[in-house]
């Protein structure tokens, strides 16, 4: 029982490290806090006193606060149990009003106050089985069903992932409970089946395990990136809507200013209020392409695939910018694969993407410096494209924020703001692809595109000028 202690525990700490702040997560930790504490509650039992008792260190006080450990931590393990894995389905599944969920918390742990009555405590604690035939068991199997019901009605491709996911991982657990630890202790509680969850407990973990590994190369990488990109994505929608709010509210006293200047006689003005009007007006036009950057850089990127051939899109960017690299009279390298870089793409972002990058090493190196690009295969499902210069390179302090909306080394000039490198990380985002960026002060930079050769399943496919969901 340590086991099903340590293994629900790690457990708890990494999904609780996911998104503490969603209800759904807390939720599930609290199923697993549950699975944990009878874990505990069995230890006390079966290993804790008895090697107190055997080498003689038992005593009056310690026996006490252990009898107590052992009955509250099996009251909750047991009773809140189905209560928790309830209000987790009904928080996970998106299908709740806040209204009904808030309802459904104060509602659902009445029956545990009629266990408090009906449970032995002494000798040992007799949880009662028979009562929770008529609300445990209805309780998860309305959990399970409410799992179902939302994979089944998700329409978001990505979320159903996530979902036959989360189903694959849980399942095993819940109906495990469900069989052996509340209908079959209801009938025959002498026989210890209910241990057998421990055997479903470790094939959900080592499922999560494979599951969160299948793309890390079996390194915990895996883990870090799905955290990474479902914790961008959360921050990706809540700038899009508070950029949104923002634009709204600025759009609002534009037009208020813009509309107060026009009842002005500017002829009646002195020369001194003429100049102030003007300022005026500069000042509200560019507050004005502020906005539309800000909203152009921030909304959800559409990507919708062709097949492109990565060195032609390439030399088509260094084409366009052969002026700005004549001028600071820079040397580019062109190390390409001959062939396997044909992808399946966005044309119009990833010009954007490569042109962006490109643009950002011009700037970063001096007169005379050098651009190197390297696109090769790197394995049977994806193609790197690697952007290097020999430029100022960037701090380490920095380097892990390049990529954050509205944060730039650069000085501030005119638009900008930070979304050039963002956007491309949400372009490659979308493309189900990657981007990083490595970088020495004093060596210069380097940036990696990952693009997946392949199409996948709900990618938007444009072919012979028509789109296609494949």
């Amino acid at each position: 029982m340590i086991a099903l202690f340590l293994i629900s525990t790690i457990f708890a700490i990494i999904s609780y490290r996911y998104d503490p702040k969603s209800p759904s997560i807390r939720w599930g930790v609290l199923v697993l806090v549950c699975a944990a504490l009878a874990g505990l509650s069995r230890a006390t039992i079966e290993s804790f006193l008895p090697t107190l008792d055997k080498f003689n260190m038992d005593f009056n006080l310690l026996d006490s606060l252990l009898y107590y450990l052992r009955i509250i931590t099996g009251f909750i393990s047991i009773y809140f149990f189905p209560y928790a894995l309830l209000m987790w389905a009904i928080t996970y599944s998106d299908k709740f009003a806040k209204r009904a969920i808030q309802i459904c918390k104060y509602l659902l742990p009445i029956p545990i106050i009629f266990m408090l009555k009906t449970t032995v405590y002494y000798p040992d604690i007799i949880p009662d089985f028979h009562s929770m035939l008529y609300w445990a068991v209805p309780y998860i199997i309305a959990a399970c069903l409410i799992h179902i019901y939302a994979w089944y009605t998700e329409s978001d491709f990505n979320k159903k992932k996530q979902r036959i996911t989360t189903i694959s991982i849980s399942f095993p657990v819940m109906l495990s409970a469900l069989i052996l630890n509340y209908i079959v202790r209801a009938v025959d509680n002498h026989h210890q089946y209910w241990r057998y969850m421990i055997v479903f407990l470790v094939l959900a973990f080592f499922i999560f395990l494979w599951k969160a590994l299948k793309k890390g190369a079996g390194s915990l990488n895996g883990i870090k990136l799905r955290y990474e990109r479902e914790a961008h994505r959360k921050t990706r929608e809540a700038i899009n809507k508070g950029t949104q709010l923002l634009n709204h509210a600025i759009k609002n006293q534009i037009y208020k200013i813009n509309s107060s200047l026009q009842t002005i006689n500017v002829d009646e003005l002195n020369s001194s209020s003429q100049n102030s009007i003007e300022i005026i007006n500069r000042s509200s036009r560019h507050l004005t392409e502020i906005i539309e950057c800000m909203h152009s850089k921030t909304q959800e990127i559409e990507i919708i695939k062709s097949q492109n051939n990565l060195n032609k899109l390439v030399d088509e960017s260094l084409e366009d910018l052969k002026l700005d690299l004549y001028k600071k009279n820079i040397k580019v390298e062109k190390l390409y694969s001959p062939e396997g870089n044909t992808v399946y793409c966005d044309r119009t972002h990833t010009y954007e993407v490569f042109i962006n990058i490109l643009k950002n090493s011009i700037e970063a190196v001096d007169d005379g410096g050098e651009i190197k690009v390297n696109i090769s295969p790197k394995n049977s499902k994806n193609v790197m494209v690697s952007f290097s210069d020999n430029g100022m390179g960037i701090p380490s302090e920095n380097l892990k924020y390049v990529t954050d909306p509205f944060f730039s080394t650069k000085k501030k000039g005119d638009l900008n703001y930070g979304l050039g490198l963002n956007h491309c990380f949400e372009v490659m985002f979308n493309t189900g692809g990657d981007l990083k960026v490595e970088s020495k002060v004093g060596e210069g930079t380097t940036i990696k595109l990952t693009f997946p050769i392949h199409l996948k399943k709900g990618d938007v496919y444009e072919k012979s000028n028509s789109s296609s969901t494949n």
